[in-house]
């Protein structure tokens, strides 16, 4: 019997499905996309974070006082980190209230802030090195937004990383890779 040991999971390759042999071929192109495309670390500014940023991104000029950094490249895709500081009070761990709004509350405040036609696809709670994170992934018929916020040492940490809504399948893999290496310094 042949047996293979993935994520800690003993996999009976009898009982293996198709699908399963699908996923990880899948998984592994993926992961050799990514493989291929070189990486930066940068340092925000404004508050004791890292993050990978794909070497064919340049930074920009950073219009805003919250903003952080902004890198763009040539196909108009960016990755901006906004931080603010968070109100008297507010500690870390109140992160969580942030799901308390319903989902046309959100749609609402960011219609408000000036985008249109938003569509929200997904939100909620993840944790990202050890700090747990609110997201929201949407959209406004042209954009795809992939929104990461994290409340660290008094400050909140925004990680929004944008690309064209019908390119969104191909920049999966660097969203996620950008996203998680997010880390606290």
């Amino acid at each position: 019997m042949t047996e293979f040991v993935i994520f800690n999971f003993t996999i009976n390759m009898k009982r293996f499905t198709k699908s399963a042999i699908i996923f990880l071929a899948l998984w592994g192109i993926q992961n050799t996309s990514i493989a291929q495309k070189t990486f930066q670390t940068v340092r925000g500014n404004k508050a004791h974070y890292t993050i990978e940023v794909p070497s064919d991104y340049s930074a920009k000029d950073k219009i805003g006082a919250n903003i952080d950094l902004k890198y763009v490249n040539s196909e108009g895709a960016s990755i901006v980190t906004t931080v603010r500081i968070l109100p008297d009070g507010v500690k870390d761990e109140q992160i969580t209230e942030m799901g308390s709004l319903s989902d046309a509350e959100v749609v609402n405040q960011l219609e408000a802030n000036g985008m249109e036609n938003v569509t929200l696809i997904k939100r909620g709670f993840l944790t990202i090195n050890n700090v747990k994170s609110y997201f929201m992934y949407f959209t406004d018929e042209t954009l795809y937004y992939h929104s990461i916020n994290q409340f660290k040492r008094g400050k909140i940490i925004n990680l929004t990383i944008t690309c064209e809504y019908s390119k969104k399948g191909t920049y999966m893999p660097y969203i996620f890779r950008v996203t998680n290496s997010l880390k606290h310094i």
